[in-house]
């Protein structure tokens, strides 16, 4: 089954709960808003981005995209277009890794990570008046390690009716030994992930 991402926080980030989990219990972090913290504290959110806790990949229309990993997922097919690539994103996985609207991270709820390989909720879909599924959150089972993310974004050629994706991203992942350095995908004159306005 293809895995499309519904955005409503015109983002999608990388992370892996225990990963997450420790982060925020070794910093004492304990609200569940950590969008905010994050905006509100650069410095931790420099640090999460150093120690690979996550990745948000942000500033992309809020829509629909189909989200792959390669070894995992088939790649994109010639009825796509690659639009831009970067590379060198930390993430420290244990056991697995989540792609996910940022919006999760507003009020974070662990509990619906838990036991769960997706993150859904219902929605109604105006133009047809039916209630509709919509995913905010995939999970990937990989080997625990240190990985470096690269990020590849695709346009359809041919645009397609909802409910199909008309852009996407495919996800690498290089393991390494640690982490000698790390880039920061908010630094927003060296990187655009908006595959939908490029």
């Amino acid at each position: 089954m293809d895995k499309v991402l519904s955005t409503r926080n015109y983002g999608i980030c990388l992370f892996s709960l225990d990963v997450l989990q420790a982060y925020l219990k070794k910093e004492g972090i304990r609200t569940k808003k950590l969008l905010l913290f994050f905006q509100k504290t650069p410095d931790k959110y420099l640090a999460a981005l150093k120690e690979g806790v996550w990745v948000p990949f942000v500033q992309i229309d809020s829509i629909e995209y189909l989200i792959k990993l390669d070894g995992y997922d088939k790649p994109f097919s010639n009825e796509w277009e690659q639009k831009m690539e970067y590379d060198g994103f930390n993430i420290d996985i244990k056991d697995s890794l989540w792609f996910s609207d940022t919006d999760v991270f507003r009020t974070f709820d662990k509990a619906k990570y838990i036991n769960s390989d997706e993150v859904y909720y219902q929605a109604l879909h105006y133009p047809t008046q039916k209630m509709i599924t919509l995913y905010s959150g995939y999970k990937y089972d990989i080997q625990s390690g240190k990985y470096l993310i690269s990020i590849k974004g695709y346009a359809r050629k041919q645009k397609l009716k909802f409910p199909n994706p008309n852009y996407g991203f495919l996800f690498s992942l290089v393991k390494v030994n640690e982490f000698v350095s790390f880039n920061n995908p908010r630094e927003d004159e060296i990187y655009s992930f908006n595959v939908a306005n490029m």
